[in-house]
């Protein structure tokens, strides 16, 4: 979700009673996308304006920001110029709409031994520093006093709408088309914006309505309805759905926090009546910064798989390369038998071959002679040959099994990891890669520091435990330390993915096999289909392929059972990792 025209509202109302008057004791640039300010108003407060194409938005933090590079950016040089030491005079937001700006005044003030240049302010400077929070247009922008742009966290050039480069006057975003104040919504305005028949309410109020979220829509739908469901049109209390509107826009703020889980999925300065579990919030900034907190996180895994991905991408082009021109070698032992056939052959004719002839017919196969040399001399000539060539491919058929074993072992890798859940997984997975020489280690890469991530250790329905492997070396751990031999193995069939075991001393109930063979294919290539094959056998029937890397196998004695994925938190609970 985004930060909403309300919700910046709220926001602006805390700055106000926290850091106007203040002064800016610190500027920083976290990312390249944001700037921190360190403000002092009685104590220090730090606030955050993210230009973030999905994370965009202005809050208080309670953590003490850093500086995300040693390059300080051309916008980052003229903050530190015109706004460090700088007074917050003002924080405005246009109504309705999702911008802030901050009003900065630098008073005159001497150079003192030991003050930077910086410092030394010889007439007072006033500064806007604005904050547009509008998704992938979202920025940060100083202005002068005369409302021309210094600088932006995001420059747009001259052949865009609304160009943003330092030295033009700044152009606020493109006004909306005609709409309703929803502050003074009245039920007639609604009945005349839904007359046209079935229609999703909602989506019409975001519409009909300025500073209007999907959000406030959909809760103002529920207080007025008991339900964000379609309701026939004609059947809408219009006069409910009006009054709801206009009391978020007027009462006082109620910072809070939806849950799913223990996930945040939404962020509201009202109680967001919607939800069924929601947490009241001291302020709107800590609800933004617990809901933001995830979703960052989320984020920089994602991120963190991406980049390990790419590296593991390129290893597997390598040998990818490496297999197929080992294949192109097979191919010439094709060849090769050819030289031994041909002198064989002319071995058996040589009592037909005259002096001087250029070819030999055999077998409706014509082998050419070098006329120069006897036939002894030709059949002489193609055993050396194949004699030479035959050494030079001595090896390669073990070459190319070894080189398709690695391709199953890093699609097997670049699945899993596809899967990886968190930090842990996705470094465990680097940390093997890392481990097998696969990957060089990175500087600064702590991957091979810290405790090795473990199997996943559940426990079915009927009781008994289910190991599943979440990497190549877990799955070898899972297959060839944990389990015994008696236990069921499965694996989902003809794609890759991890290892389960059912770890049973006797008959596995039918249930259990079920959730197993889910698990298999949850955790695998087929994540996403309604239904596939998984192959189970007994664990003694799991053969490791002599010299393979981790987790590659071969079977017998196999079955299938055809189910669909069942994630874990659907089998019961899950016991800690060990």
């Amino acid at each position: 979700m985004y930060v909403d025209a309300l919700t910046l509202n709220a926001v602006v109302a805390e700055l106000r009673d926290t850091i106007m008057g203040g002064r800016i004791q610190r500027v920083l640039q976290p990312t390249p996308e944001s700037i921190g300010l360190e403000v002092y108003a009685g104590r220090r407060a730090n606030v955050l304006l993210s230009a973030h194409p999905q994370r965009a938005r202005i809050q208080l933090t309670p953590t003490k920001l850093t500086r995300g590079g040693d390059d300080d950016s051309p916008l980052l040089l003229l903050l530190r110029k015109y706004i460090k030491s700088g007074v917050i005079t003002a924080i405005e937001q246009p109504p309705l709409e999702r911008i802030v700006a901050l009003s900065i005044t630098k008073y005159p003030r001497g150079r003192k031994d030991g003050e930077d240049d910086d410092d030394d302010v010889l007439e007072e400077r006033r500064t806007t520093l604005l904050i547009e929070v509008l998704g992938g247009r979202s920025n940060v922008i100083l202005l002068d006093e005369g409302g021309h742009i210094m600088d932006a966290v995001r420059r747009v050039s001259h052949d865009q709408r609304r160009p943003v480069q330092p030295h033009i006057l700044y152009t606020p975003p493109p006004p909306q088309p005609a709409q309703g104040d929803p502050r003074t919504a009245q039920a007639d305005q609604l009945r005349a914006l839904l007359s046209s028949g079935p229609t999703d309410v909602a989506k019409s109020l975001t519409s009909a309505f300025r500073g209007v979220s999907p959000l406030v829509a959909r809760e103002a739908l529920f207080r007025a309805t008991g339900t964000v469901a379609p309701i026939n049109t004609p059947d809408l209390p219009f006069a409910a759905i009006a009054a709801e509107l206009t009391a978020l826009y007027g009462a006082p703020h109620v910072p809070s926090l939806a849950l799913e889980g223990e996930l945040p999925v939404a962020f509201a300065p009202y109680h967001l009546d919607q939800y069924p579990l929601v947490e009241r919030c001291t302020s709107i900034s800590e609800a933004m910064e617990r809901f933001f907190a995830v979703y960052a996180k989320t984020a920089a895994h994602a991120t963190r798989r991406a980049a390990l991905a790419t590296r593991l991408a390129a290893v597997r082009l390598r040998y990818e390369r490496q297999r197929d021109a080992l294949a192109r070698e097979l191919e010439r032992a094709r060849a090769i038998d050819d030289l031994r056939w041909e002198g064989e052959m002319i071995y058996a004719y040589l009592h037909t071959i005259t002096p001087g002839q250029t070819q030999l017919s055999v077998e409706d196969r014509l082998i050419s002679l070098d006329p120069a040399q006897t036939p002894v001399e030709n059949a002489q000539a193609r055993f050396r040959a194949y004699d030479k060539a035959k050494g030079a491919l001595a090896g390669v058929p073990e070459h190319l099994a070894a080189a398709e074993a690695q391709l199953a072992y890093l699609d097997e890798t670049l699945t899993l990891l596809e899967l990886a859940e968190g930090f842990d997984a996705i470094s465990g997975i680097e940390r093997e890669m890392e481990q097998q020489g696969l990957l060089k280690p990175q500087a600064g890469n702590r991957s091979a520091r810290g405790p090795r991530a473990q199997p996943l250790h559940l426990r079915s329905s009927e009781g008994l435990p289910i190991l599943v492997g979440r990497s190549a070396g877990q799955n070898d751990e899972v297959t060839f330390r944990l389990a015994q031999p008696d236990d069921v193995w499965l694996h989902a069939r003809g794609v890759p993915g991890a290892h389960v075991v059912i770890r049973a001393d006797g008959a596995v109930g039918d249930q259990t096999l079920l959730e197993a063979a889910g698990l298999a294919l949850y955790f695998s290539k087929a994540r996403h289909q309604p239904a596939a094959d998984v192959s189970l056998c007994r664990r003694r029937d799991v053969r490791k392929v002599a010299g393979g890397p981790p987790g590659l196998v071969t079977l017998r004695n196999e079955h299938s059972l055809h189910v669909r994925p069942l994630a874990p938190a659907d089998i019961g609970r899950e016991e800690q990792e060990v």
